[in-house]
């Protein structure tokens, strides 16, 4: 069994387009740009860093009511170019981002509001959730907010690429090569060799994840930073109306889970689809149709809310997790709520239970072919 997986480990690292695809992709998410922040830039951030009390954020106010004046006066006296200096624009964005956490605190309270007058079957779990947000900590965040980012979008791009290409002939290879007459002689060849490749497949899809991911922290984290791990999600504008209590380190993490999970379903998906194909073109190309087709329904076409939140529970939405957790959104079963985030780990569960179980029967009901 273990040289078996050997075998299928080295199967998969040994194939030079993983490598291309997977050092072109990492090119390809960095824009070809090197956008950075600046020393002055933390310092800025440091004289506001801390809770936000009332007396602060007022003061946010009449500091950008300020700026406002400076920017008219200089409008009215005709100056060409740029209106402020660098550190002005820096103080707006920090007074506009101070801004913005209120909003998203006063946002918070009117949903808490309307839930309370709602009454639905969901709302005192709603109530309760937005009761532990805490917004009143700012700092500087622009490194992890971009690391989560990319987790959110490269990520998607980077891992369904890697999975499609290092694995969609995994066992058309067979075919082709003619091994398939030995392995499918015997029960537990077959067996045995299922295993294997599926226990090769989560490791590569293992290595696909860990290796963006420190790529990931390296790359934004020389840009941008390390601090600001310990601001809430909702200082980010996608999360602005999320309910969940995260700090944008456990976000990450709760994120870096479900990607894993999403990637280790689909990775089984490929293998079931490569056991019933004898072409790995074929097998790669229903691979990629089944990861992309929902992005395009829910991007591009105009379907009733139920349909769409149907395929957005799919391999490329879990594995980009945003949708769980930007909004409160549950599900009722049986009249108690259930979270978005817990469905869609509940569906990878049970979908791969059903691939796994499927690509079982598969595998022991082939025969050999001449």
């Amino acid at each position: 069994m273990m040289q078996l997986l050997k075998f299928e480990l080295y199967k998969i690292f040994n194939q030079k387009m993983v490598y291309i695809t997977f050092l072109f992709l990492l090119l390809f998410s960095t824009g070809f740009t090197f956008d950075s922040s600046t020393q002055a830039e933390r310092d800025l951030y440091k004289e506001w860093e801390g809770p936000l009390p009332e007396a602060k954020v007022e003061l946010a106010e009449k500091e950008n009511a300020r700026l406002n004046e400076i920017i008219d006066k200089r409008v009215e006296e005709g100056k060409e170019g740029q209106i402020l200096t660098d550190t002005e624009i820096l103080r707006s964005g920090i007074y506009e981002q101070i801004a913005f956490i209120k909003g998203s605190e006063r946002q918070l309270k009117e949903t808490y509001k309307t839930l309370d007058q709602e009454n639905k079957y969901n709302s005192e779990l709603g109530k309760s959730m937005i009761q532990k947000v805490d917004l009143s900590y700012f700092s500087y965040n622009k490194g992890p907010s971009e690391m989560i980012d990319y987790a959110s979008f490269y990520s998607v791009l980077l891992t369904g690429c890697m999975l499609l290409i290092g694995l969609s002939a995994t066992y058309t290879q067979e075919y082709s090569s003619g091994v398939d007459h030995y392995i499918l002689s015997s029960r537990k060849g077959k067996e045995t060799l299922l295993t294997s490749k599926i226990i090769a497949s989560l490791i590569y899809a293992a290595v696909v994840v860990l290796v963006w991911e420190i790529f990931n922290l390296v790359w934004n984290g020389i840009k941008y930073g390390f601090e600001g791990w310990s601001t809430p999600i909702q200082h980010m504008f996608k999360y602005y109306f999320s309910p969940y209590s995260f700090t944008m380190l456990e976000f990450h993490l709760v994120q870096l889970c479900l990607h894993l999970f999403a990637a280790f379903a689909f990775a089984m998906l490929i293998i079931l689809v490569s056991s019933l194909c004898k072409n790995s073109l074929l097998s790669f190309f229903i691979n990629a149709v089944i990861f992309a087709v929902p992005f395009f329904v829910v991007e591009t076409m105009n379907f009733p809310s139920w349909l769409e939140d149907m395929f957005s529970f799919s391999f490329i939405y879990i594995m980009k997790v945003e949708f769980l957790f930007d909004h409160f959104k549950t599900i009722n079963v049986w009249g108690a709520p259930l979270l978005y985030p817990i469905v869609g780990l509940l569906w990878v569960i049970i979908i791969s239970t059903v691939i796994l179980l499927v690509t079982n029967k598969v595998i022991k009901n082939k025969e050999v072919t001449v």
